[in-house]
């Protein structure tokens, strides 16, 4: 196998550790990437020892102080641009190391939960959320957080996105419960939507098949 894949993905696997393992996490968080060196003093932008830049944002290039958790301009989580600064720029470039929409839909919905917990909560950070969480095919969240959504926000501008984003998040529940063949569910579900948008005829036929089924 390919010695730059190997290191990827040994650098990946740790990455999984790191997210599931707080006290390794902190470990790294205040270690240098190059030379090991554990950095006591997080007020520091590098290494003392090396030079290295340790906490530098990889969305908007920000270089933070080594105790950011989150990055000072965007907001993004610095915890995965720390490890993706230890696999080399052609690599990552070869790969599309986080680069996938979802990937880019994952660091922007970080973005709106550290904003609301600095910030507070908007209408506009929260239908952005349900229109993320759509586009990622969370359907259950994406429905969840819409709820939430119409019961705070029920003037709000952004109402018919987020109602939009809700019928179809329910219609892919109602669709996904038909196909485990429990159409009592997919028939509430469907009457969720079609009590938000009547004309939906996706939602529509969906109710017809599964009414017909039941």
């Amino acid at each position: 196998m390919n010695r730059s894949l190997v290191s990827v993905l040994a650098v990946l696997a740790i990455f999984a550790c790191f997210v599931m393992v707080t006290e390794v996490a902190w470990a790294f968080k205040n270690s240098c990437p190059v030379c090991n060196k554990v950095i006591e003093d997080q007020e520091l932008t590098a290494c003392p020892a090396c030079g290295r830049i340790v906490n530098k944002c990889l969305i908007c290039g920000t270089v933070n102080p080594i105790k950011n958790d989150h990055c000072s301009y965007c907001d993004a989580s610095l915890t995965e641009s720390r490890v993706m600064r230890t696999i080399s720029l052609d690599v990552r470039q070869a790969l599309k190391i986080g680069e996938s929409p979802r990937a880019k839909i994952e660091v922007e919905l970080g973005q709106i939960e550290q904003r609301t917990a600095s910030e507070g909560a908007t209408p506009e950070l929260a239908a952005r959320q349900v229109e993320l969480l759509t586009q990622m095919g969370w359907w259950s969240e994406a429905n969840r957080v819409a709820k939430q959504f119409t019961i705070a926000y029920p003037t709000a501008p952004q109402a018919r996105l987020v109602t939009a984003c809700q019928v179809k998040a329910l219609r892919n529940l109602g669709f996904l419960a038909m196909e485990m063949e429990d159409y009592k569910l997919a028939i509430g579900y469907l009457d969720e939507a079609l009590a938000l948008n009547p004309k939906d005829k996706a939602s529509l036929n969906l109710r017809q098949m599964a009414a017909g089924e039941k």
